[in-house]
């Protein structure tokens, strides 16, 4: 890897690689935020001391990198700094009401949804194989839910289905306005502007005065790890791999969740859920295995182009 001109630099395969990595700790940040919760902290102190720490682990780790900001790099990690903190936000909220597993699974849907927003935004259309995938992954997010028809959807469900959508605009806010900017740089206003709005967020809610060891344990490695070192790999790894496939390689986080769930919290998959999730999954890797794309005006990525920036280019070329 690569860190030349404060940018971080790596391949196609090792950025893969690391979004496999990343997956997981996003997948067991759920257990710990559920961990902080179930220790009496309040919702948006939990984020607060997330992305504080994290901003600041951002400038120790990777001080090289933050030599030289550049407008653009404040502007878009202004941005997803506030997606960010409505993600979390509701994210938080959500897992008060629902099940730590069923809230990683409801929040992976966010894989069905991104060809769409990719659709729109990027003008690149999807196939039949994923409005395929789609319904198949509804159907699954119904098997998961519905567990005694309608009546038994919960508030916490919706807000986990609404946190996918917004997970998706991170993505996309990026590939819009961050191309060309450190994603280093970009990833510490991202985490310094949540931070700010949970801090405010925090004055009004409150905080509950107590920091329990297990809750301090958890909070630090959501700090280093699913938020230091995963955004800024999510975040680089959208120079290398087209981000239909960043999202299908984080949708596996949803697993590693359960994983977690059921060694620490000692979570319970009851039959019903165990259709819905092997549905989901079956859905997800349609997606995976027959992607169709019909790409008139939208961007190609290509695999003589190195990073996803340049097969941008090379689209426009092209036109």
């Amino acid at each position: 890897m690569s860190m030349s001109s404060g940018k971080l630099k790596l391949n196609r395969t090792t950025a893969s690689l690391l979004l496999i990595v990343a997956s997981f700790f996003w997948g067991s940040s759920f257990v710990a935020s559920k961990i902080c919760l179930n220790s009496g902290l309040n919702q948006f102190e939990i984020v607060f001391y997330r992305f504080a720490l994290g901003a600041l682990l951002t400038l120790i780790i990777f001080h090289k990198q933050m030599k030289g900001i550049s407008k653009a790099a404040v502007r878009t990690g202004f941005f997803l700094g506030l997606i960010t903190s409505c993600t979390f936000t509701v994210e938080m909220f959500g897992l008060t009401l629902t099940q730590t597993t069923k809230a990683a699974f409801l929040t992976s849907t966010n894989l069905v949804i991104m060809p769409f927003l990719y659709w729109i935004f990027c003008r690149v259309r999807p196939g039949k194989n994923s409005i395929i995938a789609a319904f198949i992954t509804l159907i699954g997010v119904g098997f998961l839910t519905l567990t005694h028809g309608f009546g038994s959807f919960q508030l916490g469900d919706g807000l986990m289905l609404f946190d996918a959508c917004t997970y998706c605009f991170n993505t996309i806010v990026m590939l819009k306005t961050g191309e060309t900017s450190s994603r280093v740089q970009i990833s510490f206003f991202q985490f310094a502007t949540t931070a700010a709005v949970m801090g405010v967020l925090t004055l009004f809610q409150g905080t509950s005065g107590t920091m329990p060891h297990p809750a301090l344990i958890a909070i630090l490695y959501m700090a280093l790890l699913p938020t230091t070192i995963c955004f800024i790999i999510k975040n680089v790894s959208l120079d290398y791999v087209n981000p239909i496939q960043v999202n299908l390689i984080l949708a596996t986080e949803s697993t590693f969740c359960a994983i977690v769930s059921v060694i620490l919290l000692h979570d319970v998959i009851t039959p019903r859920m165990l259709i819905g999730i092997i549905i989901i999954i079956t859905g997800i890797l349609i997606e995976i295995l027959h992607p169709t794309w019909k790409r008139g005006k939208g961007i190609k990525f290509t695999t003589e182009s190195s990073t996803y920036a340049e097969s941008m280019e090379a689209q426009k070329d092209t036109e």
